[in-house]
């Protein structure tokens, strides 16, 4: 079972099937929301390299070009800022949504089971052998499924993170050395030449 079907989520999922492991996604939102929602996205090497090593990186990544340069204007001057090169050129910028959507029908197609609008999640027993999941489906009815395991991937506020008690949750973290720059700016689009 995997509260949450973030991008982590999903490839967790996706892994799992791919292991032989069946799972049931949660995702609270719907999927016309899921799919559109407007976000950045950064396929560094090593995720690129994971979806490879998992035999997923055509279904996943197929037709998302590597683009070694993004170009900023400032005070009218392109600047373009080139990408350092890797082992395999694998980095690469990806609209969110595509990653999304890839990993949404690799998941269902491979015969994974994505509950969309799964409303109010609760987790009991997360620290027992067999750990509840109660939710409210799309039509309303309640659900509860028991599973050997939970993966919580809605997010450090999510339900999963806040049923853990704190004295029994390891938490990693992992420092990239880069932040998201976002720039808004009234301006003519520029033409290619």
């Amino acid at each position: 079972m995997i509260v949450g079907s973030g991008v982590a989520g999903r490839a967790l999922g996706n892994f799992l099937l791919r292991s032989g492991v069946d799972c049931v996604i949660l995702e609270r939102r719907s999927r016309d929301y899921v799919e559109q929602r407007q976000r950045a996205g950064v396929i560094d090497t090593r995720a690129a390299r994971m979806f490879r090593d998992w035999g997923l990186e055509e279904r996943v990544l197929g037709g998302v070009p590597f683009e070694p340069v993004m170009n900023f204007r400032i005070d009218g001057r392109t600047r373009p800022y080139r990408f350092l090169a890797d082992d395999n050129g694998d980095g690469r910028f990806c609209p969110q949504q595509i990653l999304v959507r890839n990993l949404i029908d690799t998941f269902v197609s491979d015969g994974g089971d994505l509950r969309f609008e799964a409303g109010d999640v609760a987790l009991e027993n997360v620290c027992g052998e067999r750990p509840l999941v109660r939710y409210r489906d799309a039509a309303g009815a309640t659900r509860a499924l028991r599973r050997e395991l939970v993966a919580g991937c809605d997010g450090d506020r999510g339900v999963s993170r806040a049923t853990i008690p704190d004295d029994r949750i390891t938490r990693y973290t992992r420092e990239f050395g880069y932040a998201w720059l976002t720039v808004l700016a009234e301006t003519r689009p520029t033409t290619s030449r």
